[in-house]
């Protein structure tokens, strides 16, 4: 064996090999290969290796594969027997680290003697000694004896002390330039210890396990023609995530590599932790396609999923198709056609691309005898032609993400006979463990960024198939629901894969940081970016405003608008709301939760139930512990006391049920300690009350059914999934006699029922169910607030004030749900043929409509008429920003910001105020003028109001307030163009 083998292996471990080699050696012992495994470490020692050639990667990645998916790496050590018989490869698991400076004796005496071969080293190059030698690091601050500390207390004592000092400081300097980042840092030392033929690879790449560097290293090495000799893999545990440290020396296994191509490995090194697994697969398995153009067709392969219409077509039988070699040809070359399109020096022109993409799809008519497979590579192809501009070109991006023309999805939009559903904008991205859309419907948007993990891989197939639809509906409810705000709706929606052993925490957290991280790649105006950026002369700039959703932490929040920041993306502290220091979190106010109850106040008092003065029962989805169900338990007590009883509630973890009530107190426990439903203590249940737990089959059975089987007088999904309530078993709300388990359904969770679910519930029960988009819209409003504040005030100027904004914010929530809530039971009361559900979306499309008229009437308002409607905005703002910092306002909130506040303002108080038949009954060239007609009218009954309660009369509060319900409308009807 190797000297270095003596010195990084202990006698103990030797005395075991030696065992191992001796027992292979035997002749009555024909296995090529022995492995052997304890807490510790897995090692493999293998016949039959040349000591002229390195080991083999494939040798070293069908060892990797087949270690346990919990193992996590904490070393690797490659080794071959100096007379070529044996290779032996060391794979050390996480139990093998042992910090420096320990408890074991033995150890401390090593760690002290390579300390004094450090400081020899220090000293030597401070003095210079090494000036001029590539191979050795520049005297520098950065390796002072301070830094070497802070490096070496982060770092296992095996890791320190089988270093020699050269070494050590070499990663030293390669883990203080990726500290605290997302990039990776490498560097090569050619002719390694004298050797022509051998190659040092040292990478420092943050974020990335030890295992998975190794193996997408190993990969790669493949892919260039190289063979390891030895390697090496550590983790330095900062706090921050950790920074992995690989080692590998390699030499080709044929040819000599040329510096290009060093070069180009260096570049892929360096990108590997971004790369998604599949991509890494499709590269090693036509090596000529490359990873950049393995990546371009993997994504876009993604990308069609969501248009491709075809059993035949899931996610596992794309990948599988892409992969055939008669379909990969195709697939490289549209690769190569769109990184050729999008070349930010020298784009290929219109007319040029044109017609290339014309002949590649003629050839691939001709080609391919297949439907299935030209039905993929067509959809791959029109992806590309409607792909606008991407960041492919950019060095140090973390996914893939392109800004598609929307038309490309317009095969999969549902039918809308009495709306345009074409959306504004798509953003899509791929990356290492995820998928991700962002769709919006207005220029300037806001919806909140969820992420979805499913719990097993033929879960992502089926989510993956839906992925688009189900952002898309989304986004659409959030623009029926965004109708209150300048806004318009969006939503994103990041799909992660399920990853065997990854901490879930992890996986989502950077997924969600990749995704995000590429789509400032597109929104920034950083001149460094953008100039590696393909923009069309006609194409303008984006501006993308996220929210929190499903699965996004406070840590992402801050991660997300620190990264804006540093990206010089404009008004970066808007970028995200719900900001929990300088924001309003949803969850800390319940904000969503004060809209809900609002309705589910106006709905129980439409069916003759005072809520206040008689007992009721309610039942509600998601957990004590969730955002919407545990801030309405806490209104609900609020509210009702003793006159609620809960008699139903699930989440995550079970259910829990009891016809006398749960006990409040101890939901709320759970609430205030932020505990799930199976924390409950079950001996507060009366002797009728039950708990089940979701680990068991009976119980998760319980807990999916508990909002069909218990019966109460409301219902309000507070969590779970989209279309829990759908066409295929709408009919389990029924009891056996026809009548729904639940009297009336509030939705504060989105699209918990499906759109034909809620109609056929009302067709068969007439049951009343009051939409995602009105009842929960109170949570973007709280939003839109917050970003009004952001663009408004610093920071320290927003903290002044907080609590009395959030306290006027949830004022005007309340409010603003309260006036939709009377308008929708009372044009129900007058139309009982017409589903609630349906009322909703015509309350938001007479608003969006009136909305997006006045809109269009004041773009053209001269700087003088703008001024002139400014005060306006008073009715828009909380009082504590209106009248401290009037001045500033119209400075700091852009006019296009302003005139949307303005139009959607005017928009809900005429819809409000008016009802559904005065807007519905208005083409749109008249309601164009009524609306701008309405606003002129309503500052000039606004100033006699104001005259009539300054007059002193008796009755003055009385007229000033008919005055404003019905003034209005009657000076636009005397106006001409009514007559």
């Amino acid at each position: 064996m190797p000297m270095h083998y003596f010195r990084l292996v202990s006698s103990e471990v030797r005395s075991q090999h030696l065992r191992a080699i001796t027992a292979l050696s035997s002749p009555d012992l024909s296995v090529p290969e022995v492995q052997l495994t304890d807490q510790t470490a897995y090692t493999f020692i293998s016949r039959g290796v040349s000591s002229s050639s390195p080991s083999s990667t494939a040798t070293v990645a069908r060892q990797l594969a087949s270690l346990p998916p919990e193992a996590a790496l904490r070393r690797v050590m490659l080794f071959s027997s100096q007379d070529g018989a044996l290779s032996l490869n060391v794979f050390e698991t996480e139990g093998a680290a042992e910090p420096l400076f320990g408890a074991n004796p033995d150890a401390r005496v090593d760690e002290m003697a390579f300390r004094l071969r450090l400081r020899e080293y220090s000293q030597q190059l401070s003095a210079g000694e090494f000036v001029g030698q590539p191979n050795h690091p520049a005297p520098s601050a950065m390796l002072s004896d301070a830094e070497l500390e802070r490096f070496l207390s982060k770092c296992s004592s095996r890791f320190v002390v089988q270093h020699v000092p050269r070494l050590l400081y070499k990663q030293l300097r390669l883990y203080q330039a990726v500290a605290g980042t997302e990039a990776a840092s490498l560097e090569m030392e050619h002719g390694y210890e004298d050797d022509k033929e051998a190659t040092l690879i040292t990478a420092a790449i943050p974020g990335l396990t030890p295992r998975a560097a190794l193996e997408k290293g190993a990969a790669l090495l493949g892919r260039y023609g190289l063979g390891l000799r030895r390697a090496q893999v550590d983790d330095v545990r900062d706090g921050g995530g950790g920074v992995t440290l690989l080692r590998m020396l390699v030499s080709p296994e044929g040819a000599e590599l040329s510096g290009t191509a060093w070069g180009q490995l260096a570049t892929d090194l360096t990108r590997v932790k971004w790369l998604d697994d599949a991509a890494l697969a499709l590269a090693s398995a036509y090596p000529s396609i490359g990873l950049a153009r393995a990546e371009v067709a993997l994504a876009l392969s993604s990308l069609s999923l969501s248009v491709l219409d075809h059993p035949l077509l899931g996610r596992p039988q794309v990948f599988e198709r892409l992969t055939k070699p008669t379909v990969a040809v195709h697939a490289q070359s549209l690769a190569d056609l769109f990184l050729q399109r999008h070349q930010p020096a020298s784009p290929l022109p219109d007319a040029l691309f044109t017609s290339s993409l014309e002949a590649w799809e003629r050839g691939i008519e001709v080609a391919l005898s297949e439907e299935e497979d030209r039905a993929l590579l067509r959809t791959m192809g029109s992806a590309v032609r409607n792909t606008l501009r991407c960041n492919a070109f950019l060095a140090e991006r973390s996914a893939l993400v392109l800004r598609m023309d929307p038309h490309f999805f317009a095969p999969a939009l549902p039918p809308s006979p009495n709306a345009n559903n074409l959306p504004y904008g798509v953003f899509f991205g791929a990356g290492r463990h995820f998928n991700g859309y962002h769709v919006r419907f207005r220029d300037v948007a806001r919806g909140g960024l969820r992420v979805v993990l499913p719990a097993s891989t033929e879960a992502h197939t089926a989510e993956s198939r839906r992925h688009f639809n189900e952002c898309f509906s989304l986004a659409w409810a959030q623009q029926l629901k965004n109708k209150d705000i300048p806004e318009g709706g969006s939503k994103a929606v990041c799909l992660v894969e399920p990853v065997p052993g990854a901490d879930r925490e992890d996986l989502l957290h950077g997924c969600v940081k990749r995704f995000t991280d590429g789509l400032l790649d597109l929104l920034t105006p950083d001149p460094a970016v953008v100039n590696q950026i393909a923009f069309a002369a006609d194409q303008k700039a984006d501006l993308l405003y996220l929210g929190p959703d499903e699965n996004i932490t406070t840590t992402d929040i801050d991660w997300i608008v620190e990264r804006a920041e540093q990206r010089g993306y404009p008004l970066a502290q808007a970028f995200m709301s719900s900001k929990p220091r300088a924001g309003i979190n949803h969850k800390v106010y319940g904000v969503t939760s004060e809209g809900v109850a609002v309705f589910l106040d106006a709905g129980l008092r439409s069916l003759g139930i005072t809520p206040t003065a008689q007992p009721w029962t309610v039942k509600l989805t998601g957990g004590p512990d969730g955002d919407v169900a545990g801030n309405m338990l806490k209104i609900l007590d609020r509210e009702y006391g003793a006159m609620v009883r809960v008699v139903g509630i699930a989440d995550g973890s079970g259910s829990a049920e009891d016809p006398q009530g749960l006990p409040m107190e101890e939901l709320l426990r759970l609430v205030h300690s932020n505990l799930p439903l199976m924390e409950l203590d079950r001996s507060r249940l009366s002797p009728q009350g039950q708990l089940f737990s979701a680990d068991t089959a009976e119980g998760a059975a319980k807990r999916n059914s508990m909002h069909s089987r218990v019966r109460s007088d409301a219902l309000v999904p507070a969590g779970g999934r989209p279309s829990t309530v759908n066409a295929s078993n709408w009919k389990e709300m029924l009891l056996p006699d026809g009548t729904p388990s639940s009297r009336l359904i509030v939705e504060g969770a989105n699209l918990f029922l499906t759109a034909d679910a809620r109609q056929a519930l009302f067709d068969a029960a007439r049951l009343p169910i009051v939409k995602d988009s009105s009842a929960n819209k109170c949570g973007v409003i709280c939003s839109s607030m917050e970003i009004v504040a952001s663009m408004s005030l610093s920071v320290d100027e927003f903290l002044s004030i907080k609590e009395t904004y959030v306290e006027q914010v949830l004022d005007r929530l309340r409010e603003l749900a309260r006036l939709e809530a009377n308008l929708l039971f009372t044009e129900s009361a007058r139309q009982p043929e017409v589903a609630l559900p349906i009322l909703s979306e015509r309350i938001s499309s007479s608003m969006i409509r009136v909305s997006d008229s006045l809109s269009a009437q004041l773009e053209g308002f001269s700087t003088e008429q703008q001024s002139r409607i400014w005060p306006l905005m008073r009715d828009q703002l909380p009082p504590v920003l209106f009248l401290n910092h009037a001045q500033r306002l119209p400075e700091r909130l852009p006019w296009e910001y302003t005139k949307e506040m303005i139009s959607s303002g005017l928009a809900g108080r005429l819809v409000y105020r008016e009802g559904l038949q005065y807007v519905e009954g208005m083409g749109d060239a008249r309601l164009s003028s009524a609306s701008l007609a309405y606003l002129q009218q309503e500052q000039h009954v606004r100033k006699l109001a104001q005259e009539v309660a300054a007059s002193g009369m008796a009755s003055a509060a009385a007229i000033e307030s008919l005055l404003m319900r019905g003034g209005v409308r009657a000076a636009v009807d005397d106006l001409p163009f009514r007559k």
